[in-house]
């Protein structure tokens, strides 16, 4: 699988580095030949300086052959024009964007993002995931810490066999981790239990 990520700062290494440990082919652009060369030689992975949203930069990088590109400058015009491009000269199948100014997330403006539009198959909002994080935590007090799993069935599972974040394949559900019951500990098992379907669950194949 190859992948292009667009922005080297960090939100952007730290995707380029999580995706090169699982053996995936990145390439990050970043305009800053700094940020692009520190990418190139921190971790394993091609840095190259351009534009993001620049067709002939795209073309560098290998947009022609790459499964999905993830834009994730500072820029959000940046952002929604390299997915843009990526789809409409390079056919890329997947396109990710973080998006943060509020104007471009209004439901009456979701039309924007069709694929006949300006066609983004997933959009990350900084402040939107900060904010669902705030209400998961009011809805579930007592919990430490919450991770999106799947449909909403009540799991166990031994102490430490599922690591924070890991997606569950097949299953997309909000779950909280609560401290074990005195029942649960004495078996050596964590207690895991549902509150809620994920507001929003995101299938994609890797």
């Amino acid at each position: 699988m190859r992948v292009i990520v667009c922005g080297a700062g960090q939100v952007g290494s730290t995707i380029a580095r999580h995706l090169a440990s699982e053996g995936i082919d990145v390439t990050v652009v970043d305009i800053s030949p700094d940020q692009a060369r520190r990418a190139d030689e921190s971790y394993d992975v091609r840095g190259m300086a351009g534009h993001a949203a620049h067709p002939e930069v795209l073309e560098r990088a290998g947009a022609q052959d790459a499964d999905m590109l993830i834009a994730v400058t500072r820029s959000d015009e940046v952002n929604m024009v390299a997915c843009q491009v990526a789809y409409s000269l390079f056919n890329v199948r997947r396109r990710i964007a973080r998006v943060r100014h509020h104007g471009y997330l209004e439901p009456i403006w979701q039309g924007l993002y069709a694929s006949d539009q300006l066609p983004i198959d997933v959009i990350i909002s900084p402040e939107v995931e900060v904010a669902n994080g705030i209400v998961r935590r009011l809805r579930t007090p007592g919990a430490f810490d919450t991770v999106a799993l799947a449909d909403p069935r009540p799991c166990s599972s031994p102490r430490g066999s599922l690591q924070h974040g890991r997606m569950l394949p097949g299953r997309a559900a909000q779950i909280v981790m609560r401290e074990p019951t005195s029942t649960a500990r004495s078996s050596g098992m964590q207690k895991w239990s549902d509150t809620s379907l994920a507001e929003r669950a995101i299938g994609m194949k890797m």
